[in-house]
């Protein structure tokens, strides 16, 4: 277990200096997160275009969506275990190099990922289970109170959870516990952790449509030399798979792994932000 005390965000972190922190390490650590997030979701999107579900960017008539769709319904639950597995790998492996690169600047990459699966992995991807189960309970519910109580069951449960990934590698908790354990610590100062949370899903929604309309000029350029040969807006939308192809995995890719470290950040981020609000307060 890392010396908690001794991690440069173990400090006073105001709502200013929460956000700035997450974009400093962002930056600073950029090409190791992009690089191992784009290796992890690049086997997921390989996964999706083997599995045929491709097949639907290619489709512009709703009857035939709803009907290749229907031929893929069987493949969903390897999509979804596949994804929850390299997702839970990946996130452990994020967090715990966001925690020892603070400690050991050059890190084995290598030596990290087996630590991370031996000690970690099994924990985080039961506790992504619990975590999506909660949100799916909490929107359900949240819908009963109508719309307005679908968003404040996302961004409740998305603040308290959003910490469970660090709180599993630095204090070697189960998932279950990891659970009881980011109640209780967001809790500490729950109103600054949500406006935090709340900003910076606002400032990654600007980011990911940004990257995304830069990724898409190559298919706006496909779409409109598609019109100019078939003169038919609909008939223009549809992308023969050769068209797409590896193309389309990359590109997802690529985006996907810009962002998705900014998640991993957060989370050590606001962790130690908690932590340090909750150990003040228990010398008080």
């Amino acid at each position: 277990m890392i010396d908690i005390k001794k991690h440069s965000l173990y400090k006073t972190l105001e709502f200013d200096s929460s956000l700035s922190s997450i974009f400093t390490i962002y930056l600073k650590k950029f090409w190791p997160l992009f690089i191992f997030s784009f290796l992890g979701i690049f086997i997921i999107q390989m996964i999706m275009y083997q599995l045929g579900f491709f097949e639907l960017y290619s489709i512009s008539d709703p009857n035939e969506i709803l009907r290749v769709f229907s031929t893929l319904m069987n493949k969903i639950v390897i999509l979804s275990v596949t994804s929850v597995v390299v997702y839970g790998v990946l996130n452990t492996f994020l967090i715990n190099y966001l925690l020892k690169s603070d400690f050991e600047p050059q890190v084995n990459f290598g030596d990290l990922l087996i630590e991370s699966i031996k000690k970690y992995a099994l924990h985080m991807i039961f506790f992504l289970i619990l975590s999506m189960l909660m949100v799916l309970v909490g929107m359900f519910l949240g819908v009963i109170v109508f719309v307005v109580g679908l968003f404040a069951a996302v961004l409740y449960l998305g603040t308290v959870l959003i910490t469970g990934g660090t709180i599993i590698v630095a204090e070697e908790k189960n998932a279950i516990d990891t659970v009881g354990r980011a109640f209780l610590l967001t809790h500490k100062d729950f109103w600054n952790a949500l406006g935090i949370f709340v900003v910076f899903i606002l400032i990654i929604m600007l980011a990911s449509l940004i990257v995304s309309a830069i990724v898409a000029i190559p298919f706006v350029i496909m779409f409109f030399d598609n019109l100019s040969e078939t003169g038919n807006i609909l008939e223009a939308f549809n992308f023969h798979s050769y068209d797409l192809g590896i193309w389309l995995v990359v590109t997802n890719s690529i985006v996907a792994a810009i962002v998705y470290p900014l998640y991993s950040i957060l989370s050590v981020v606001l962790y130690f932000k908690l932590k340090f609000v909750e150990d003040q307060k228990g010398l008080n």
